[in-house]
């Protein structure tokens, strides 16, 4: 039997009000998100991108720290109840709910990306070239901090833990979710590729979306932390 054409027109308009509600939701989050980006906007006219300007540039990122938590928070909270109805709201209430405690992930990283940028700088031009393997050593370090910062800051945002079992938990999903681990260095493989090949203006059309996928991807560390070190309340 034909559905009557009120239904179909209902389910239509259903599925429109949706599409358009989600595609609302990335794109708000983003704008949200990429506001945190003007101080290092201003830098890149300013400064040449060099790594001897690289203080400046992580000083022009200290914002994203707090919009990375926020934009964390956000996702998983979509993630979790299928609601893309308020997303200015959601990335403002995250990103006050976690302001203080994500400078604790997001300044540290920030530290040992400048040390080893100093020291790549060293290597890679101004020591003779036999040392040139020890600059990839540190090139190695950056990589290995920023992979295992994801699992942190995903677990940062989500749950309250002393900072040494953050760093404890981070570690142990580093190694024990190797998968995960291989999988979050591809996605920064592309995402790197596709800003060469095409632009580093394409940052700012990717948070949202990129946070989504990469979400998805890890969320199966939000549901160990929560089935293996969370009490949960009687």
């Amino acid at each position: 039997m034909a559905m009557p054409a009120d239904n179909n027109n209902d389910l239509g308009n259903n599925c429109l009000y949706k599409i358009s509600q989600n595609i609302s939701w990335f794109l708000i989050t983003t704008l949200w998100f990429n506001l945190h980006f003007i101080p290092l906007f201003f830098l890149f006219f300013f400064l040449e991108a060099t790594l001897a300007n690289i203080v400046w540039y992580l000083i022009g990122i200290i914002p994203l720290g707090p919009a990375i938590s926020a934009l964390i928070g956000s996702t998983l909270r979509v993630i979790e109840e299928d609601d893309f109805s308020d997303p200015g709201k959601d990335f403002r209430y995250f990103h006050r709910l976690n302001f203080l405690d994500s400078f604790k992930v997001w300044l540290p990283y920030l530290f040992l990306i400048y040390i080893f940028s100093v020291n790549i700088n060293y290597y890679f031009n101004v020591a003779s070239s036999e040392y040139i393997l020890i600059g990839y050593f540190f090139a190695l370090l950056i990589l290995f901090s920023t992979l295992l910062l994801i699992p942190v800051f995903i677990i940062q945002t989500k749950f309250s833990f002393r900072y040494r079992d953050l760093l404890r938990l981070g570690l142990y999903y580093f190694f024990i979710k190797l998968k995960l681990t291989f999988g979050n260095f591809f996605i920064i493989f592309i995402v790197i590729f596709l800003l060469m090949a095409i632009s580093e203006w394409l940052l700012f059309l990717m948070p949202a979306v990129l946070s989504y996928i990469w979400l998805l991807y890890n969320y199966t560390i939000v549901k160990d932390v929560k089935a293996n070190f969370v009490k949960e309340e009687e």
